[in-house]
């Protein structure tokens, strides 16, 4: 009698390998041409997990989709990326407390500061694999998130508190939230996948969070309570140690994990070993262009254009139903927080598992944001806001797909890789927007100027 290395039969890790072995062989000859190539595309990944331990295989979402969801990523996500909201209605503030006019020389370098955070979001975002390569991953967050605080914490001390009027600060601290931000987003979401796909969920959904409680409860309450905006800074401040402290205790410290090796290899080396990873993923950067190029122009072009006390929802002509433009703007950040939060939760509840739905889902996150910028141009307030919330859903949903993706196709070792260069190419399509505002304003506008919209300041 055979004696089984298995008493209870082989482990789970090992069956499906011989199973689907067995199974193809049986099916091949019944089995259409182009569906056997995606049974076996889908195969394929769970073959080499069985087998493999260094990395050169994927994340293998089946084998971490038993793990409970970590719900205190999202908050740390939310926490850090709160020091990215300095580039909303923030920014006007700080601008104001700097006594800079909106208009004039000493405007435009206060302008060109805040895209500090553009430049050093997408510097770091590839640059980290060269700088901060002696550092292992885990400790790269920590770092970001140390820069973030400094970099967050001088308006509220300098400016607010201390009363300076040095335009010094704006590119310090823009710069340094743009630094930690290029470092933080790709890496934290690299440093957790292996807690699974219902952590990683949860976790993408804090950054629309992060602008949803500054620009929608922040704005609420100093309208509603005369809350000073000094209050909302040093918010945003004292999140950056709560952070550091959660993710202590929610990172995994060691690289591997489960058997599985997480160690990621250099840029350099990735990228010598594109065949395995890189081309599958051209659409994924394509598509993410598009989407932060709709988010970065629409949002300040919406602000650029209805500029007065009031807003008419009916259009430019229409001025019978009035809105207090603070409100109008409120309703607008919940369209936006909704469609960008809903979207990343939505794209990890349906089963995406072949490269061709993969793609088609790409082509639907393509159209919401397309027909987002397309419904801006109409110049109607009203239907600003389903536009926003299109604008913002096809990037939540482009998010929440390109994540499992890169989980469940990216060889482990190239995880970081793979998040690195996505936003990096999405960023490039976001210094595009940020610099053709004014193009996307006179798409609106028509070069005309209303009683409640496209004023000329």
């Amino acid at each position: 009698s055979s004696v089984s290395l298995w008493p209870s039969g082989p482990p789970p890790c090992v069956r499906p390998c011989s199973v689907s072995r067995r199974w193809r062989a049986g099916r091949a000859a019944e089995m259409p041409a182009r569906q056997m190539e995606d049974e076996t595309d889908e195969d394929s990944s769970t073959e080499l997990d069985a087998v493999d331990s260094s990395g050169d295989s994927s994340c293998d979402e089946q084998s971490t989709e038993v793990l409970p969801a970590r719900r205190s990523a999202m908050v740390v996500m939310m926490f850090v990326i709160g020091g990215y909201t300095l580039i909303g209605p923030l920014q006007h503030d700080l601008k104001s407390a700097l006594k800079i006019p909106d208009v004039g020389q000493v405007s435009e370098v206060f302008t060109q500061s805040v895209a500090f955070v553009q430049w050093g979001k997408t510097f770091m975002t590839l640059g980290q694999n060269v700088l901060l390569s002696c550092f292992p991953t885990v400790h790269r967050v920590y770092i970001a998130m140390v820069v973030m605080f400094c970099g967050t914490m001088i308006p509220p001390l300098f400016v607010f508190t201390f009363g300076s009027h040095w335009i010094g600060w704006v590119p310090l601290c823009y710069g340094m939230i743009g630094l930690a931000l290029g470092v933080f987003e790709c890496t934290y979401l690299s440093v957790i996948s292996p807690l699974g796909p219902a952590t990683k969920s949860w976790a993408i959904m804090g950054f629309p969070a992060a602008f949803a409680v500054v620009n929608i409860i922040g704005q609420s309450l100093m309208a509603l309570c005369d809350m000073p905006v000094k209050a909302v800074f040093w918010y945003i401040v004292l999140c950056q140690p709560l952070a550091i402290v959660l993710f202590r205790h929610l990172a995994p410290h060691d690289t591997k994990v489960d058997g599985k090796s997480y160690a990621q290899s250099s840029m350099a080396g990735s990228l010598r070993d594109w065949r395995s990873w890189l081309v599958k993923m051209i659409p994924f950067l394509l598509v993410n262009v598009m989407s932060h190029f709709v988010m970065e122009s629409v949002l300040p072009a919406v602000f650029n254009t209805y500029n007065a006390h009031q807003v008419a929802l009916k259009g430019p002509t229409d001025t019978s139903v009035l809105m207090k433009k603070t409100w109008f703007l409120v309703v607008l950040s919940i369209c936006m927080a909704i469609g960008d939060m809903s979207s990343r939760r939505i794209g990890y509840m349906f089963e995406i598992t072949t490269t061709k739905s993969n793609y088609l889902a790409l082509l639907f996150a393509l159209v919401c944001s397309s027909s987002g910028l397309y419904l801006t141009t109409k110049g109607i307030a009203a239907l600003t806001w389903l536009a926003v919330f299109l604008a913002f859903f096809g990037a939540g949903f482009n998010y929440a797909i390109t994540s499992r993706y890169i989980d469940r196709r990216v060889p482990r070792k190239h995880n970081l890789a793979g998040y690195s260069l996505w936003m990096f190419v999405g960023y490039m399509g976001a210094i595009a927007g940020a610099v053709l505002v004014t193009m996307v304003r006179g798409w609106i506008c028509g070069g005309k100027e209303y009683e409640y919209q496209c004023h000329v300041k």
